[in-house]
């Protein structure tokens, strides 16, 4: 503080270090308004700040959860405060975006038009940075939907750094997309054995066993994983989901009901419950659930229209329930990744609103036999 505005004056400031030993020259025109970009004024205590931040913040992803997704944000943020040339910490920060739209945890269009405007950012720092265009492919897949430009963005990245786990991640989206849970599930358990300590890996892995309809295994891993400590948002979901493809469903009503109570926020939770209750007979208390999403829906924050909508498949209104699908589809959720293969929207397969919904927007082509890009086993 005793040196602010001295940088202004004459004064001698009291940070000896020649601040260009800190930083190499970075010169380029800025898009947004074409101001040339000087970082080797940062002074260089900011920008090692900056630098032990983003360290602090990818280890901390190593252990990614719903809980401390928002605390590697923050770390990435002030990173950038302190040096606005920190390319990883732009980068750092759009992966963070990107994966709270997609759990739901902040309205998707606003984190990922943040996130591509932090991606921007960071490619006009260091357009080679393998990190941004690995997180440039994430954004075609979830938010464009291009998934051609996507599968190339990760392939590329993946011959140059195998074992990169968010470009294996994205890869195993991508896999899930086009229909082919079990291939998912091979690369995402590789994620989660590369990440042992991430919630979030082990969640998507479990989910992929049930988009494969391992149901009996996904319960399985859910108790093992909890056991050790891993929760989360996506670990609640997957586990309502899948019991309810359980044979003796009116048996699962109190195991789903006691999931519910314990999060009343999780809205794939409640959605699950919605279901079981309009498939066992239940249909007013499945429209009490739709009534509750709408009410905080229209005086809190937005919800998860997937949720909403496998309730309606349980009570037989097909063109409402595909509407919200089509809503999670436009929206770029996690969960909209997966309808090609969900065993809970079997129901809708052949019904002509769901063809409609499938001649409106694009999955990405089946690949048989890809061959493997020296993924680590």
């Amino acid at each position: 503080m005793r040196n602010r505005g001295r940088f202004l004056t004459n004064e001698p400031s009291e940070i000896h270090e020649n601040l260009s030993l800190h930083a190499s020259l970075v010169q380029k025109k800025s898009v947004h308004g074409n101001i040339p970009l000087d970082f080797s004024l940062i002074p260089g205590p900011r920008k090692a700040r900056s630098a032990e931040l983003v360290a602090l913040a990818n280890r901390m992803w190593e252990t990614l959860s719903h809980r401390n997704l928002g605390a590697i944000a923050r770390f990435f943020r002030e990173a950038i405060d302190l040096d606005p040339g920190n390319a990883e910490a732009f980068t750092g920060l759009a992966n963070a975006l990107i994966a709270g739209g997609m759990l739901g945890i902040t309205r998707a269009s606003v984190g990922y038009s943040s996130a591509e405007a932090a991606l921007q950012w960071a490619l006009e720092i260091d357009p080679e940075l393998p990190a941004a265009k690995c997180a440039a492919a994430w954004l075609k897949m979830v938010s464009k939907r291009d998934w051609q430009s996507a599968r190339r963005g990760f392939d590329a990245a993946l011959k140059h750094h195998p074992a990169c786990t968010s470009c294996m991640g994205g890869r195993a989206m991508l896999h899930i997309a086009e229909g082919s849970p079990k291939e998912a599930s091979a690369l995402l358990l590789e994620v989660a054995q590369l990440n042992a300590l991430s919630s979030l890996a082990m969640a998507l892995y479990v989910w992929s066993q049930y988009l494969s309809r391992e149901h009996a295994n996904v319960l399985l891993q859910i108790e093992q994983a909890k056991a050790s400590g891993q929760y989360g948002l996506v670990f609640d979901a997957v586990e309502a989901l899948a019991s309810i493809q359980l044979e003796d469903l009116e048996a699962q009503i109190e195991r789903i009901e006691a999931m519910a109570a314990d999060s009343p926020r999780n809205d794939v939770v409640q959605g699950a419950l919605g279901y079981v209750y309009s498939a066992t007979g239940q249909r007013l208390r499945a429209s009490e659930i739709l009534d509750a999403m709408a009410y905080r829906e229209a005086h809190e924050q937005g919800h998860e229209p997937y949720a909403k909508a496998i309730i309606l498949v349980g009570l037989n209104e097909p063109q409402k329930a595909v509407q919200l699908l089509e809503q999670s589809y436009r929206e770029g959720s996690l969960w909209s990744l997966g309808f090609l293969s969900d065993p809970i929207l079997d129901k809708l397969r052949d019904n002509p609103y769901y063809q409609l919904f499938l001649s409106k927007v694009s999955y990405p082509a089946h690949e048989n036999a890809l061959p493997r890009l020296g993924f680590v086993s």
